[in-house]
């Protein structure tokens, strides 16, 4: 047998394979026989049948399976003689199994990722600082108001303008055909708020109750409607009634009727410390993105196709079913599909790559996760189901539930210790001066290497 060997990536090696003709019909043979053995023919007891029937009914059958078995065994060699791990199974291409000539094929063959992770014993990462402005407080006071106010037609004969209420009939057309979900009746959009597609609003400020406009408007090229994106589309409006905002001032009676509140002190207090608690939340969550940005660029190597494809798979479907769910149509959900597949597969490239140095850390750490672990997981699903643990158990054990279980709980082992150790450096979100000052978390072991 002659095999030599071809390096199509880090990932991935291409085996081309010789065998000889009496090793190729021997172990035609050999599969033959083993067929024979299991085979229930008409006539004849298991395994009795006799051989030239078996070759007759079973030739294309053994002589695949001897293909493959030579196959797999070219690659165990070759991989071995290289100190190389396989990630499944070989894909066989070109082969050439003709009677009395060589048997030859092209086995391509994934390998496991062999790698030592970079240094994670001090990781720079950013953390956006949570801080609560005046501005903000205001902002989300004036919504409170808002809510509680209560909206009156405006009697006076005057133009529509900013903060109005406006109810429109409208309808866009596109060459003189009406545009999908551009035939609108009793649309009530607030003046000033940006709902509409950019220059809508402009054109219909000023109008009256009763008045109709006409106007073309060129949508933007990145509109989410493709069949519009880009283009001038002639629009017919006609305002049917303008209704004013009438809120609540904002004062202590205004604090008492929102909640247990004695003065609006009280309410702005409250509402400064739940913003902060939700920043505090969202920090967290991007400082632990950021740890796995971190980590995915620091370790440099290739995964293997197959699970790359399996993963963007999934997340072609996720992204269309949400889509879908959203009411977005079905040609639409697929021109987004195809719009963002670089970007699906780069984040399905980086989530793999993110489980093997997880892996790989959590192997050299010693972090396992512990049955009793796994089994809180599972209580708790059980209980918010209403179900017994055990029955549960089983399910996600047959499902691979479990396995998913029991990474995410050494994930969090990982990310716990990583961010312990790291060097954590507080920043000013976007817009606003950052931060100069750094502080180094709490000191631990150094991670081993």
């Amino acid at each position: 047998m002659k095999i030599s060997m071809e390096k199509k990536s880090e990932a991935e090696r291409k085996l081309n394979i010789e065998v000889p003709w009496e090793r190729f019909r021997d172990e035609i043979s050999q599969q033959l026989m083993r067929i024979r053995k299991g085979a229930t023919l008409k006539g004849f007891r298991k395994g009795k049948a006799p051989m030239e029937l078996v070759r007759r009914i079973y030739s294309d059958d053994a002589r695949q399976d001897a293909v493959n078995s030579l196959a797999s065994e070219a690659v165990r060699s070759a991989l071995a003689e290289h100190d190389l791990k396989p990630f499944g199974n070989p894909y066989l291409t070109d082969v050439k199994s003709d009677d009395n000539q060589p048997l030859t094929l092209e086995a391509v063959v994934e390998l496991e990722p062999v790698f030592d992770p970079a240094d994670y014993s001090a990781l720079p990462l950013d953390k956006p600082l949570a801080e609560v402005s005046e501005d903000e407080v205001e902002s989300f006071l004036r919504s409170m108001q808002e809510r509680h106010g209560e909206s009156a037609a405006v009697e006076e004969s005057r133009g529509l303008r900013d903060e109005d209420i406006a109810t429109l009939d409208f309808v866009g057309t596109l060459g003189g055909e009406a545009v999908k979900n551009l035939d609108v009746k009793d649309f009530m959009v607030r003046i000033g708020r940006s709902e509409m597609v950019p220059g809508f609003e402009e054109q219909i400020v000023g109008m009256k109750a009763g008045q109709t406009r006409e106007f073309d408007l060129t949508f933007p090229e990145d509109f989410a409607n493709r069949d519009i994106a880009g283009k001038m589309v002639h629009f017919t409006v006609t305002l049917k009634e303008i209704r004013e905002l009438k809120v609540p001032d904002i004062d202590d009676e205004f604090a008492r009727s929102v909640g247990k509140f004695e003065t609006v002190a009280d309410l702005k207090e409250t509402i400064r410390g739940d913003i902060l608690k939700m920043k505090e939340e969202d920090s967290v969550k991007e400082l632990r993105r950021n740890l796995a940005r971190t980590l995915v660029e620091d370790n440099v190597f290739d995964v293997p196709p197959s699970l790359v494809d399996q993963e963007l798979r999934r997340r072609v479907q996720e992204y269309g079913e949400n889509m879908l769910r959203a009411g977005m149509p079905n040609e639409k959900v697929r021109e987004m599909i195809l719009a963002n597949e670089d970007h699906l597969k780069k984040t399905a490239v980086e989530q793999i790559k993110l489980l093997y140095i997880i892996g790989e850390i959590a192997e050299r750490e010693g972090m396992k996760a512990g049955e009793q672990e796994v089994r809180a997981v599972v209580s708790r699903a059980a209980a918010r189901t209403g179900r017994k643990v055990e029955e549960v158990m089983k399910e996600y054990a047959e499902d691979g539930t479990l396995s998913e279980i029991g990474f995410n709980i050494v994930r969090e082992k990982v990310f716990d210790k990583l961010l312990k150790t790291a060097k954590i450096r507080d920043v000013k979100t976007a817009g606003e001066e950052p931060a100069v000052e750094s502080r180094p978390a709490k000191k631990g072991k150094k991670g081993k290497k």
